[in-house]
């Protein structure tokens, strides 16, 4: 890693901790665990979707954030090239949806619960607002 800077180490930390996000939230999607976004992602496809296809959908999500997590923490070790910009991208649109339908849409967690828990929905919503700022950051 050449030259320690400030913005290098705390681009490093970024990828360290997007990486054991997206890691831990796909296996908590997967049922191994548990985790407050995991349940909100969960909740917002089950809304969406019914059945069999609302579980593809969730495994198929939960997939690929292992697979997102996963690259992010191999590009703390050596550079993918072309197909890490392809993952934070994908990444990148994938968390945006998973805020947007979760924060925003969801009965169960969305703006529709801000009765007398709305500081409970601001932290969220900042929490989202940082992964995607990260994701965009370490691009």
């Amino acid at each position: 890693m050449g030259k320690t800077t400030n913005r290098g180490l705390g681009a490093l930390f970024i990828r360290i901790a997007l990486a054991a996000y997206f890691i831990i939230t796909g296996l908590c999607m997967l049922g191994v665990g548990g985790s407050v976004k995991a349940s909100q992602a969960g909740a917002a496809i089950y809304e969406i979707f019914s059945g069999d296809l609302a579980k593809i959908v969730a495994i198929i999500v939960a997939i690929l954030l292992l697979i997102g997590g996963v690259c992010i923490a191999i590009t703390i070790f050596r550079d993918l090239g072309n197909w890490d910009n392809t993952a934070m991208l994908i990444l990148t649109v994938l968390w945006i949806v998973i805020a947007v339908v979760a924060d925003v849409f969801s009965r169960s967690f969305g703006v529709n619960k801000l009765d007398g828990n709305a500081m409970f929905w601001i932290l969220n919503v900042a929490k989202d607002l940082l992964i995607i700022g990260g994701l965009l950051s370490i691009k």
